[in-house]
């Protein structure tokens, strides 16, 4: 315990000092590069007319500012000017929930900044964290009103960053249950997601230096289309998450669990019971890239309480995560793409796994991950689900002497499911779900081989009837059901010689 309050500690000063470093290269070339017209505005009407022109430097006086002050048609703020730095520090927008149609911030021009600002979606009636979801749901105009996936934030120029802002998003359907009832089409209940930043722009956009405290279904930072060379760095995600025995309580006749049986709708799930003892997620992932066809580089970044934290898996060009944090996701943590880089990260498996691989033909991830204490860890999920080929994964406990989970949640190499069908009964199915493991896995492969993994920890290793020619070192027990696989035990004490 005194181990994990360190790790907060860590993470809070980490934070606190990046507060105090001031902008980045690009920011600094803007301000020297360019003669800049410097804009005063005092309102929100005289800033939505500014960032449509040029070569400005513009700066909102500080103080409290309602979007509604705008007219309805009007509600957001199209930054189609280029070569400006948006000068928003010690200033304070309301957005409230269901009184904006699109983004409240639409970048389009390009080499802007946007700097500084505190923004934050409100609920009408004053309440700041859901807790009668039931209730919540039902409510679709002020309180369960999305932007039909849209984000608040849209970044499609290039050249262009966020810096310093903290961004507060609310306002989603359905809102509590995790992937329950749908991420897209063929959903369940309908569909209004509210994400936080969507990125497409093709030439260099950063994030720099933010705060997103995500309370809607939606994505908090993402990338689609044609983005390349993005860079998040120095930025705090924090979604929430809450118990699935919840939704047991949810017992009025308008309420989603009671409308569906308290079952599984869709999917590899259907007609299953809603899972007990475990988490929902209540937002989508903390990062994650779509099939973009560029580069992404993540930096000094901290996730905790989404659905899955740093997820590139898709993205085809070169991704590399450095000195960043994952904690208490629930699908998972962190999920790279062929090639993909993983140096000197950090996270728990509290609530789902903490690396995933999706695709079986993923190849030659080079991982180096240290493993922190998840002692109010809950599920009977895995530590990490591995396949593909050529990975090089380094696991290493934070501290080798101090107990790291209450369950021995093993790290899968080589197995026949995914999700919820690939737990800690692994090789097993869970209980109850083999009808729906074998309609929807009985003939799927998803093979393991040429890995090299060093595990520091003691979770176990099970090697799966997939899995064949691995290497495997490993301070927690080893089961090997494949094919000339090399293992190789050692205490964890020796982790450090």
């Amino acid at each position: 315990m005194k181990q994990l309050k360190f790790i907060n500690i860590a993470v809070v000063l980490m934070f606190v000092l990046a507060q105090f470093s001031y902008a980045q290269n690009k920011s600094k070339t803007l301000e020297k590069g360019l003669q800049l017209n410097q804009i005063k505005v005092s309102s929100l009407s005289g800033l939505r007319e500014a960032v449509q022109e040029s070569n400005q430097h513009i700066i909102l006086n500080p103080g409290k500012y309602n979007i509604t002050d705008l007219p309805t048609e009007s509600r957001g703020f199209p930054c189609s000017g280029s070569n400006n730095i948006i000068e928003l520090n010690e200033v304070y927008i309301n957005f409230p929930v269901g009184t904006c149609k699109d983004a409240h911030f639409d970048i389009t021009g390009s080499n802007n900044i946007l700097r500084g600002g505190d923004f934050e979606d409100t609920y009408q009636n004053g309440m700041e964290k859901v807790t009668d979801f039931g209730s919540y749901n039902q409510n679709r105009k002020t309180l369960a009103k999305g932007l039909k996936g849209g984000a608040n934030i849209r970044v499609s120029g290039n050249n262009n960053t966020v810096e310093g802002i903290k961004l507060t998003v609310r306002g989603s359907f359905p809102y509590g249950y995790g992937n329950m009832y749908g991420i897209g089409r063929g959903n369940a209940t309908g569909l209004d997601k509210r994400c936080a930043l969507l990125i497409t722009g093709v030439g260099g956009n950063t994030v720099d230096n933010c705060e997103f405290q995500h309370r809607a279904f939606g994505h908090v930072i993402y990338m689609q289309k044609n983005a390349d060379k993005t860079l998040i760095k120095n930025t705090c995600i924090e979604g929430d998450v809450r118990p699935s025995n919840d939704a047991y309580t949810e017992t009025n006749d308008g309420d989603l669990p009671k409308r569906f049986n308290y079952k599984m709708p869709l999917g590899e799930m259907e007609g299953l019971p809603i899972p007990r003892d475990v988490m929902f997620n209540l937002t989508e992932d903390g990062i994650r890239a779509y099939n973009i066809p560029g580069s992404v580089s993540v930096e000094n970044c901290v996730v905790k309480k989404c659905r899955g934290g740093i997820k590139l898996y898709m993205a085809k060009g070169k991704v590399i995560v450095k000195n960043s944090t994952v904690l208490d996701c629930v699908v998972e943590g962190y999920s790279l793409n062929n090639g993909g880089e993983m140096i000197n990260c950090k996270g728990n498996a509290a609530y789902g796994p903490l690396l995933y691989m999706h695709f079986d033909k993923v190849s030659n991830q080079n991982i180096d991950l240290t493993v922190l204490p998840a002692p109010h860890a809950v599920g009977n999920h895995v530590f990490a689900a591995i396949k593909g080929h050529g990975h090089n994964i380094k696991l290493t406990a934070a501290n080798p002497s101090e107990t790291i989970d209450n369950t021995l949640r093993p790290i899968v190499v080589g197995y026949p499911a995914r999700f919820q069908f690939l737990t800690t009964d692994y090789p097993n199915v869970p209980k109850g779900y083999e009808e729906n493991f074998k309609k929807h896995f009985g003939n799927k492969t998803y093979s393991a081989t040429n890995i090299s993994i060093k595990n520091g920890t003691n979770y176990p290793v099970i090697l799966g009837h997939l899995s064949e020619e691995n290497q495997v070192k490993s301070s927690g027990k080893v089961t090997d059901y494949g094919t000339a696989n090399l293992v190789k035990t050692y205490p964890a004490s020796e982790e450090k010689k």
